[in-house]
């Protein structure tokens, strides 16, 4: 009975929640950031880059799932909105941390926000796959 590391559930659900949770923290310390500093952690041509790539992507995923054009381009700015601020937000996170914003907010804080960002993600994982499981099953 060989049972690989990746096969195990909950060695999947700790690394997809750890992940999730770290881009969380990197998400929130970068909106801390932005607005301390008030200066962007990228600049505004690769903001621009991202959002229309994304915007592209978006909007063939929701055409190829039946969308028609309109509702295809509003769903693909969507969520290219959210996404491109989401990375915009991390990336500013990865500049709090880089710059040692981590010793003003103490460990306390930051393993407390690991945790609960770590049941946030996996409530949320959870959430999704049984909206998964019962819309396309």
């Amino acid at each position: 009975m060989d049972m690989d590391i990746s096969d195990n559930p909950f060695v999947q659900a700790l690394a997809v929640s750890g992940t999730l949770s770290l881009f969380m923290i990197g998400m929130a310390l970068g909106v801390m950031h932005i607005f301390e500093t008030g200066k962007s952690p990228m600049p505004s041509s690769m903001i621009l880059l991202i959002f229309a790539v994304l915007f592209i992507v978006g909007s063939v995923f929701f055409e190829m799932r039946g969308a028609d054009q309109v509702g295809a381009l509003i769903g693909g700015c969507v969520v290219s909105f959210a996404a491109t601020i989401s990375i915009f937000s991390f990336f500013g996170g990865v500049e709090f941390v880089r710059t040692g914003g981590l010793g003003v907010l103490g460990w306390d804080k930051i393993v407390s926000a690991l945790a609960l960002c770590m049941i946030a993600s996996m409530l949320l994982v959870k959430l999704l796959s049984y909206k998964m499981q019962t819309d396309y099953a």
